[in-house]
């Protein structure tokens, strides 16, 4: 009859105790990614062109890390760089009376450093939607090449170059942008997840869309 007492008493006391303090919800992860980056390439000059500005065909390549300040909320920053970016690019002209056309071959690179704050939303789930904001600081190189201008000659019958071959750059300056991004994170096991987003970077409009995937692990 004591025995079973002393065991009531004793779960009873078990339940009435505070439940045990979870540990801190701060922690970091670190990913890797691949993705598909698009760029608008704006004329050399402000002449007036005909051409489709974006660039669309860049392998994009990174890394990451970030930082959880609670279960939602997140500082993450990035490395990553593309491919470089080439378009075509054509300017009316008017020579002599003749309309002829300036075709130039850009080459652009863009890699870059981001820094996001994101939100995270769901709390011990395995699937992690999340949105954010933040600034993209990218150093941009870019070539743009002129092809040689050549009109066809009536009276001598033949085909005459008037303006030869030139380089332009390579010219380098720091681009900064903000951008938002929607994505999320799915885990795999208790650590590894799979991650996806897209970012959109805004410059006098929408600049860039970049779309990344790739996996990554909370440590």
């Amino acid at each position: 009859m004591l025995v079973a007492l002393g065991c009531l008493f004793g779960a009873g006391t078990a339940a009435a105790q505070t439940p045990e303090t979870h540990a801190s919800t701060q922690r970091a992860d670190v990913h890797a990614v691949i993705g598909w980056q698009n760029l608008r390439l704006k004329p050399g000059s402000e002449a007036e062109r005909y051409e489709n500005n974006w660039a669309n065909e860049i392998l994009f390549g990174g890394a990451g890390a970030g930082w959880y300040w609670t279960d939602h909320h997140k500082t993450q920053v990035d490395f990553g760089a593309g491919t470089p970016a080439r378009q075509y690019q054509y300017e009316p002209q008017s020579i002599n009376g003749q309309f002829v056309s300036q075709v130039s071959r850009i080459r652009v690179t863009r890699p870059s450093f981001a820094i996001s704050q994101q939100y995270q939303f769901f709390r011990n789930a395995w699937f992690h939607p999340h949105v954010g904001i933040g600034i993209d600081i990218a150093r941009e190189t870019r070539t743009e090449t002129y092809e040689p201008i050549l009109v066809f000659d009536n009276a001598g019958r033949i085909t005459r170059e008037i303006a030869p071959q030139r380089t332009e750059g390579p010219d380098h300056k720091v681009v900064v942008r903000p951008f938002a991004e929607t994505g999320f994170k799915a885990y795999m096991t208790r650590r590894a997840f799979f991650t996806t987003d897209m970012r959109l970077m805004f410059h006098a409009g929408i600049d860039q869309a970049l779309f990344r995937i790739g996996f990554g692990v909370d440590f």
